[in-house]
């Protein structure tokens, strides 16, 4: 027998049965030790291990500060009941989740950008959500079982939101020893001679010849341990990445804050555009302007702009620096400067040229399950010749049916691009088809060449609605995805 095997056998004796914490403090084995100790001897029939059925309820990181905070829409609630909060200023990742939930459960609604409680909100107030009563219960160690018959509707709703973990599991009563576990105790000093593990002093001295060397069960139970994986955000974003570079594009990248120039004039959205005020865009103050350095295309806008939107072009407003409000400015950038090569024919790559770029974006957005104050995109373009919408259609297809997705085409508008087409996916968990971006072939007056010559096709689109189309996912909002809970990243599935 094995050492541990025989220290846990030797105390069964003097015991004839013990509990699994009396086996670790009186052998001094870690419990994992203990455990497969036990399930050795059980093998070999010397001791017999009794059982019993219990719902074990584990509250996350992110449940644990909810049992002493109080959940995220009861705490906004009672703002909301002490005076006004605009939807603008809710920027703490617990106050997008609070704003989803108070949405959800019809506890408050928007009016003209600030929230108001409904009916059911107001009579909410006046009590404790039950779902804070179950996360505080189970953080005084109330009985698991009884919790689990009471709070059925608010357990599901607290696993499904990463804050809990429910196991049934057959929990570990007591090891009872066995007559002829007795009798093998008895003769356990003939085990004296069995190795259990080698050291750096056997090998030297190679005291283990001759030796017999003790059997491993690998199918002992031990304590459930939780492998390291990727964020299922970072999943996603790796799996679009991973499509497009198996489509032959190449990725690109910009600078997140950027000048208003190529976030919006490069792309023929005049200054005046609606977009471009501070209920859509985050202006900076630090710094507040960024220079231009390409000075002669700058110079082509201002005249395509005072010439098709017949106004006069500011070149200080064109300096004003934000966030970018899409990532279509990495995608600007790199037409200008591939157009420009191919122009001056300097240019060593073969068309059709195919790229795309993905990164993080911020909107002065109200929050719904749909939408958030930043969030990532992924822009392609394709410069080549004869390129028509067909093209654009067939590309755009093929990379969401590598993702899983139905998509359907029907036409809008963008300043950039015409024609263009919004397109759509289906999801399966709400039956219904959700926008996905927007798309087209890029207007002269953006890249500076005829159709007849080169044609671009550029599109843009949301990453994190991909994670929404699938019932697969258990995803139901995007908030969801910033979730810092680490019992969300435990239970979401690989995508």
């Amino acid at each position: 027998m094995h050492n541990y095997e025989v220290k846990v056998l030797r105390l069964l004796v003097r015991t004839n049965s013990t509990s699994l914490a009396g086996l670790e403090k009186h052998t001094e084995l870690s419990r994992d030790q203990v455990l497969w100790a036990l399930h050795g001897l059980e093998d070999k029939g010397f001791v017999k291990l009794h059982y019993k059925e219990e719902r074990r309820i584990i509250l996350t990181a992110e449940g644990k500060r909810y049992a002493g905070d109080g959940l995220p829409e009861s705490r906004l609630l009672q703002r909301i009941g002490k005076s006004e909060v605009k939807t603008a200023s809710l920027s703490s990742s617990d106050d997008k989740i609070g704003l989803q939930w108070l949405m959800r459960k019809r506890l408050a609604h928007v009016d003209n950008g600030a929230l108001k409680i409904t009916s059911a909100g107001e009579a909410a107030l006046k009590k404790e959500f039950p779902e804070e009563r179950l996360l505080r219960a189970i953080e005084a160690g109330g009985d698991h079982n009884k919790l689990a018959s009471e709070y059925i509707e608010e357990l599901d709703t607290l696993k499904r939101r990463g804050l809990l973990d429910i196991e049934n599991v057959n929990e570990f009563e007591k090891a009872e020893i066995t007559q002829s576990g007795k009798e093998a105790a008895r003769h356990s000093e003939k085990s004296k001679d069995e190795i259990g593990s080698i050291d750096r002093e056997m090998i030297a001295k190679v005291s283990w010849k001759g030796k017999k060397f003790a059997e491993y069960d690998v199918s002992a139970r031990v304590e459930r341990e939780f492998a390291a994986k990727r964020h299922v955000l970072k999943q996603t974003i790796d799996r679009i990445k991973d499509v497009y570079m198996s489509m032959g594009f190449k990725e690109i990248s910009g600078p997140t804050i950027d000048s208003a120039f190529w976030v919006f004039d490069s792309l023929f959205v005049p200054q005046d555009h609606p977009a471009r005020d501070k209920q859509d865009t985050f202006f900076l103050e630090n710094p507040k302007d960024l220079e231009i350095d390409e000075k002669s295309y700058a110079k082509r806008i201002k005249e395509e702009h005072e010439r098709s939107w017949k106004y006069e072009w500011d070149i200080d407003k064109a300096r004003q620096s934000v966030l970018r409000t899409h990532t279509t400015s990495v995608s600007a950038r790199f037409v200008q400067e591939a157009v420009a090569k191919i122009v001056a024919e300097e240019s060593e790559e073969v068309l059709p040229l195919k790229a795309f770029s993905l990164g993080r974006l911020f909107r002065n957005e109200n929050i719904d399950y749909r939408h958030l104050a930043d969030f990532y995109q992924h822009d392609g373009v394709i410069i080549g010749k004869d390129l028509t919408m067909a093209n654009l259609f067939d590309t755009l297809i093929k990379i969401y049916a590598r993702l899983g997705i139905k998509i359907k085409f029907k036409p809008s508008y963008f300043p950039f691009v015409e024609p263009a087409a919004e397109f759509y996916g289906y999801s399966d968990v709400t039956d219904e088809w959700v926008e996905l971006g927007g798309s087209g072939i890029m207007r002269s007056e953006v890249t500076g060449i005829s159709r007849s010559k080169i044609s671009v096709l550029a599109w843009g689109a949301g990453v994190e609605r991909v994670l929404l189309m699938s019932k697969d996912n258990g995803i139901r909002s995007i908030a969801e995805l910033y979730n810092n809970g680490i019992g969300f990243a435990r239970n979401m599935r690989s995508v």
